[in-house]
């Protein structure tokens, strides 16, 4: 029984000695855990006790990112309202809108653009949302994108757009979304190759015909 009491007595001693920091920063971590969980009422409880909403882990993720690359939609809209940063990024660039659009999370990629996330984020490497979403063949957000202002003419370093992209892969339903956005038709990466030339070299004959209807050479 004694042995008990001095056991219990220790524990206590540490719990109380444990710096405020150190229980708020476990806090956030727990908070980024249960949002990509989908753990709604933890999330809230978490927010409740000022768990910091934008706290990061070591890798740059945050509550929301974590939310909406797993497409939990009301835990998105929870941290929105809570004034979760929705530009946030990753280590390598990303955004909670890009990990959303690349997954093809429609109501996510919804939400997050009402609360005005950056339609033209890039990653470190230079991709764009519209470029995953295109890559992605996700015809749904490709037109959320658009109709947010993407820029269906941007371009990595080595010159491809979300056109040649989705001509690559042969999404016809993107391609189609793209040329409607006015997307450059006849644009041209830095070794010269067109989407019609990506298209045509991996027979994707529908959408080879697409951009010649489209004015391609």
């Amino acid at each position: 029984m004694r042995s008990r009491g001095l056991l219990r007595m220790l524990m206590l001693l540490v719990l109380f000695s444990t710096p405020i920091s150190v229980w708020a920063g476990m806090g956030d971590s727990e908070l980024i855990t249960a949002a990509g969980n989908g753990d709604l009422p933890r999330v809230k409880a978490l927010l409740s006790s000022k768990a910091n909403v934008n706290a990061k882990t070591n890798e740059g993720v945050t509550a929301l990112i974590a939310a909406s690359e797993n497409g939990y939609e009301d835990i998105v809209q929870t941290l929105v309202r809570a004034k979760a940063d929705v530009n946030a990024k990753t280590g390598n660039g990303n955004t909670a809108l890009m990990r959303a659009s690349q997954r093809g999370h429609q109501q996510v990629v919804k939400e997050l653009l009402a609360a005005k996330a950056d339609a033209n984020a890039r990653g470190n490497d230079g991709i764009t949302v519209l470029m995953q979403a295109s890559q992605e063949g996700q015809v749904e957000i490709v037109q959320m994108l658009l109709a947010a202002g993407a820029d269906a003419n941007a371009r990595l370093a080595n010159g491809a757009t979300a056109l040649m992209l989705a001509s690559q892969i042969g999404h016809t339903g993107v391609i189609r979304e793209l040329l409607a956005a006015t997307a450059d038709v006849n644009a041209k990466a830095g070794n010269g190759a067109t989407a019609l030339m990506l298209a045509s070299k991996y027979r994707h004959q529908d959408v080879v015909k697409l951009l010649k209807e489209a004015g391609a050479k």
